[in-house]
Parts: structure tokens; sequence; C-alpha cells
């Protein structure tokens, strides 16, 4: 099959990511250098680190399948910028879920300091994901992680029973 959504896959032994002058990333395929690329998530919460786009201004130069096929100062430099660009805070505790009329207020503490997240329809601001993972959003695009409903302390988990 050919077409405008073929995906180019690159070979791992073929790309390399480093940084020069400090912070600027560069992306070498082959004998070409980009410098100043896009680095996005296909997935960004079921395989973080899997199926990594790499685009170059307007143009998507190829996916990288996993980081863990890269030599590893790609590897590193890879994991950084994702970690850079994808920053989600982990919620730690859970200080209070509040509905008001035609609002939620989640009031939290995260790894990142408090946060308050507000919300029309709850259902719809909940991504529950495998290993009990949440994302919650909020109405403005703010988001946070709960790595695992499991390690929360019991208010934590007395608050979130009220919208799970």
């Amino acid at each position: 099959m050919s077409g405008e959504y073929d995906i180019a896959y690159f070979d791992p032994h073929e790309v390399e990511l480093f940084y020069e002058n400090g912070t600027t990333v560069y992306f070498r395929h082959r004998d070409t250098v980009y410098q100043n690329i896009g680095i996005f998530r296909t997935f960004p919460f079921s395989k973080p680190y899997e199926y990594i786009s790499i685009w170059n201004e307007e143009t998507e130069l190829g996916v990288i399948k996993s980081v863990d096929q890269l030599e590893d100062e790609s590897k590193a430099v890879l994991q950084r910028e994702l970690h850079v660009r994808y920053v989600v805070p982990e919620v730690k505790k859970i200080r209070s879920i509040k509905e008001e009329p035609g609002l939620w207020i989640f009031e939290l503490d995260t790894n990142r300091g408090p946060l308050k997240l507000m919300m029309r329809n709850i259902h719809e601001h909940l991504d529950l994901l495998p290993h009990n993972r949440i994302i919650i959003t909020d109405m403005d695009g703010k988001r946070c992680e709960i790595t695992s409903v499991k390690e929360l302390d019991l208010h934590s988990r007395k608050e979130l029973s009220k919208v799970i």
C-alpha cells in the first residue's frame, strides 16, 4: 500500500540524537543532520516511550518504534526531551473533590506542588488507564496523573471514590 498516510519507521541503528551547544537537539538519520526537531509521543498515555514521531518543521521525518532500541546517548537525549515536553504532575494526595452546581473542583497535592482543577462533566475529564492509572484534565487543559490508585492514602482513595 502506498499513499499519503504511509509511516516511515527508522532503523534504530541509522539514527542518533545529540546535543550541541547546550540545549539544541540534533537528529541524525544516515548522513543527514536536522536541528530544532519536533519530538512527539503518538500514544502519550498508553505507550509513552514507543512510537515517537520525529518532525522537521511541518514534515514528519519518521517514527522511532521504541526508545529502548536506541544507543544509550540517543536514548538519554530522547527521554529528557520527552520529559520536558510532556510535564504531567503526579498526584500524591487528593485533599478534596467537591461538587458545586454544574462544577466539580479537585484540590490536589502533586510532586510539583498544590493544584486545583475545575471541570463540568467529570466523566469527560477522567481517563481510566490500565494498571490503576488515571489522567485528569480540567476545562483549561491542565493535566495531572494518578500513577497508581492503590498507592494513594486512605483519605485520597475515599475522595476519589466519589467520582469513579
